[in-house]
């Protein structure tokens, strides 16, 4: 299993390149390949053809994903 970074990496494309490809800005896809957010299943799928990687290859939640899941549920304000 690879990371969304390693996938890009390894598909040749620069960050704003992915951005482009995929129709985010190349800020979003930042926070999205960083997990500081995490996509919608049908842009996983997107993201990972466009890598040319099978869907369940490419890790597409951060290790921690329960607190992920709970802090983006219930933000600390």
């Amino acid at each position: 299993m690879i990371t969304i970074e390693a996938a890009r990496v390894n598909a040749g494309l620069s960050q704003y390149e992915a951005a482009k490809r995929l129709g985010f800005s190349q800020k979003t896809y930042i926070d999205y390949e960083k997990y500081r957010k995490s996509l919608r299943i049908n842009m996983a799928y997107k993201l990972a053809g466009l890598y040319n990687q099978p869907f369940d290859n490419i890790i597409f939640l951060p290790d921690d994903y329960k607190t992920f899941v709970v802090e983006h549920r219930h933000p600390e304000k």
